[in-house]
């Protein structure tokens, strides 16, 4: 299959993604399975699962996040006795390529070509920050990255470089305005060989100029809101709003609220929010799809 943004929407085999239904036509509608490429997890198992889904894109993650459940507590809440580290990552610490991992990566690619889904190709998680010996050593792996992604000429994929969730980067180079010019310098490294995109911290602190270089370096625009304890719905409308009066770059909510949770105090879960702002939408949850062990067989009953 092949994935191509034309006037600011999703086509799919030269054909607008879900072409014919109102909400939808335009925008993609997945599900956030990152956790399939972990290294030592059942693949075989996930694959045998994909041909259930009823959406046009799923995740897969260069640097798996954490599955562990005390990862998406606050420090002072977790339990130190346990091991909350990470360290499943097809980027070595000095920035060079694991290719076994790849190997993997690249399977899970090719069985989703084969049954018609895109896939989103996260390169980088907080949780495996701390693996790298150092700053240069960050962006060696990024471009590293990118250079084999382009080798394997995939045509059915959306690559973002920085995945953003609970918490956020600690490195300079991954926040403000330096990572910024280094996702500029990639785009233009990739010369349009990728679709890509960026999860950024926030926009709080970005001059003028420093935005306008993020949207203009942007193929899509990934935002991040899980509908938990507070207003995340409201604050992903804030900034669907914000970005649309500024570009008509296509909008990623990479991470939805699980359908299974009640409406947000707004009247509607977030993924009608989104779709209804034409803004493509990933299904995630965490209990189901991002702590390990997973059980790739939740996929058959998801309906969306």
């Amino acid at each position: 299959m092949n994935i191509k943004i034309i006037n600011g929407q999703f086509y799919i085999n030269n054909i607008p993604a879900n072409s014919g239904d109102s909400l939808k036509q335009g925008s993609l509608v997945g599900i956030c399975t990152d956790l399939c490429s972990l290294r030592d997890n059942n693949i075989n198992d996930f694959i045998a699962n994909l041909k259930y889904l009823r959406v046009n894109i799923i995740s897969t993650a260069m640097q798996s996040p954490n599955p562990f459940r005390e990862y998406y507590k606050k420090s002072r809440e977790q339990d130190k006795l346990k091991n909350i580290t990470c360290t499943s990552s097809a980027i070595m610490p000095n920035g060079s390529l694991d290719y076994n991992f790849l190997e993997n990566l690249e399977f899970i690619i090719k069985a989703a070509d084969s049954l018609g889904l895109a896939v989103l190709v996260n390169i980088l998680d907080p949780s495996c920050e701390h693996i790298f010996d150092d700053e240069f050593s960050i962006i060696t792996g990024i471009f590293n990255a990118l250079g084999w992604l382009i080798s394997k000429k995939f045509n059915n994929i959306l690559v973002n470089i920085a995945n953003i969730s609970h918490t956020f980067y600690k490195s300079p180079v991954l926040n403000g305005e330096k990572f910024i010019n280094i996702f500029k310098s990639a785009k233009q490294a990739t010369r349009d060989k990728l679709i890509l995109g960026t999860g950024i911290k926030n926009l709080v602190g970005l001059n003028a100029n420093s935005l306008d270089k993020y949207i203009k370096s942007s193929d899509f625009i990934p935002i991040y809101s899980v509908n938990y304890k507070n207003h995340s719905t409201k604050k992903m409308l804030e900034t669907i709003y914000f970005f649309k009066s500024r570009t008509n770059i296509p909008i990623i909510m990479a991470k939805g609220d699980d359908l299974s949770e009640q409406h947000s105090s707004y009247g509607k879960n977030n993924m009608l929010e989104a779709l209804e702002n034409n803004i493509s939408w990933f299904y995630y949850n965490l209990d189901k799809l991002g702590l390990t062990p997973v059980d790739w067989s939740y996929l058959r009953n998801i309906q969306i």
